[in-house]
């Protein structure tokens, strides 16, 4: 998993510094809300990137997103798949990756969307996903603020 974990910081780093200089369709945001689960409710915060594909307007995107769910047993998630802008700045999402806690690991799926006001190449905005992870249901919502480039 540390192998994963260091192609999703490479990726999600370096990439977006060398199509900056270029001028690309890229967009890095960090995400900050909480996890909501039956029985709980905890902070989490998490980093994502996302390349708009230059055909059909820009209308699909892929990304990667890794995330920390902060509670007594600590989860980290470590995602990749597509994005979808259909309107304006209106996006949905449809991810697939790995749920890491307590030394095991689940495979986890998410379905979202979100919202992103731009201020130049600023972004923010609110976010919800739906994760399901080892039988189990959990609802992310939150802020996303980011840059595009």
């Amino acid at each position: 998993m540390r192998i994963v974990f260091s192609f999703l910081l490479v990726f999600a780093l370096f990439i977006p510094l060398k199509a900056f200089s270029a001028g690309g369709n890229n967009h890095a945001a960090i995400f900050l809300g909480p996890t909501k689960t039956d029985s709980s409710t905890e902070p989490t915060a998490g980093i994502e990137f996302e390349y708009r594909l230059p055909m059909m307007n820009k209308l699909i995107g892929v990304g990667v997103v890794a995330e920390r769910i902060f509670s007594d047993h600590a989860a980290n998630l470590f995602l990749a798949g597509a994005v979808v802008h259909p309107w304006k700045a209106l996006k949905f999402n449809l991810f697939y990756g790995q749920e890491r806690a307590d030394g095991h690991s689940d495979s986890l799926f998410r379905v979202g969307a979100g919202y992103d006001f731009h201020y130049k190449r600023l972004s923010y905005g609110p976010v919800f996903n739906i994760d399901s992870v080892g039988g189990h249901t959990t609802q992310v919502a939150g802020i996303t603020l980011g840059m595009g480039f």
